[in-house]
């Protein structure tokens, strides 16, 4: 019995551990390894340490509080990892990152922000909505698999990663996918983006400029072994499917993708690009698919395993560029 007392003891702290963690979590710092089941509430926000990791575990919901301390009107409650996250759920107990008011609109919490974390993080079966940005990746490593985006401001901004998007679902948010300051290997394959505003937005932040585009200006695709575009459904978003932002002048290599049941000019009619915009370089997206990708979306029934890839406002008139 008396060798048994230091597992009971070490069982003990971890039944309190995650009892705990299933209630409200209120600006508070997350300072060694967390499990979270349930009902979760954030109110703030909540930081995984740099020396901690986040579990979140199947059928697992968090609530966040719409919290608004600068008067902005968004909702500043946000989950910032700068240790790790695992929030791995499963097809039939999806993990949700939602809002806490009796009626969602995007922006009443801020985002899941990963941000400089050292960690491998996996995101897989998870549902994000109500927020100004579902997910965010700076400085980081993850993969993000069969997840929904619905009802954000934007599902997913990213800058500097390594990163996979694969088999997700980016619908009825403002912007589907905002990315900045492209500089390490990304791969975006297998999604559907549709029915948003905009489905894809590429903004440069002009940070590190020397190293963000060709240096001499070739005028060849800078994205190329950086960024891999393919094997998606990108379609029918209301105003464009592909919008190049301020001060992209350089091609953009987006070819192998389905852009909608159109002819290819009026594929070019939902992307802004050179064509509308004559300082912005050209999306590339010939050859395209000429039917749906049959296996983009999410997966509900074999699941491969996702890795990390060790590859490579206001508002505007439709015309302008946003």
């Amino acid at each position: 019995m008396i060798r048994l007392l230091p597992f009971l003891f070490s069982a003990l702290l971890l039944f309190a551990a995650r009892c705990e963690s299933a209630t409200v979590q209120a600006d508070t710092v997350l300072a060694s390894d967390t499990h979270w089941y349930g009902e979760v509430t954030v109110r703030g926000v909540v930081v995984v340490a740099r020396a901690a990791t986040l579990t979140i575990e199947p059928g697992t919901t968090v609530r966040f509080e719409k919290v608004d301390r600068n008067g902005d009107g968004i909702g500043d409650s946000e989950l910032r990892v700068l240790g790790g996250i695992n929030a791995i759920g499963m097809p039939d107990r999806m993990i949700r990152f939602m809002s806490a008011e009796a009626s969602s609109s995007p922006g009443d919490w801020s985002y899941v922000m990963i941000f400089t974390s050292p960690q491998n993080n996996v995101i897989r079966y998870c549902e994000f909505s109500g927020a100004f940005t579902g997910l965010q990746a700076h400085f980081s490593t993850a993969a993000v698999s069969c997840c929904i985006f619905h009802g954000n401001n934007e599902g997913m901004r990213f800058g500097r990663a390594r990163l996979v998007i694969e088999n997700s679902e980016f619908h009825h948010n403002d912007i589907g996918i905002r990315f900045t300051r492209m500089e390490g290997p990304v791969i975006i394959s297998r999604n559907n983006i549709t029915q948003n505003r905009i489905g894809m937005f590429l903004a440069p932040s002009g940070q590190n400029i020397a190293d963000f585009f060709e240096p001499e200006r070739s005028g060849r695709p800078w994205n190329t072994g950086k960024l891999s575009i393919s094997g998606n459904n990108i379609h029918d978003n209301l105003w464009y499917n592909l919008n190049l932002g301020e001060r992209q002048s350089w091609d953009l290599d987006v070819s192998g993708n389905w852009w909608g049941s159109g002819g290819s000019m009026e594929m070019g009619i939902k992307i802004f690009d050179r064509n509308r915009d004559i300082s912005l370089g050209s999306a590339l997206y010939r050859p395209f698919l000429e039917r749906p990708a049959a296996n983009a979306g999410v997966r509900y029934g074999s699941i491969k395993k996702t890795g990390v890839a060790d590859s490579t406002r206001n508002e505007v008139q439709p015309h302008e560029n946003p």
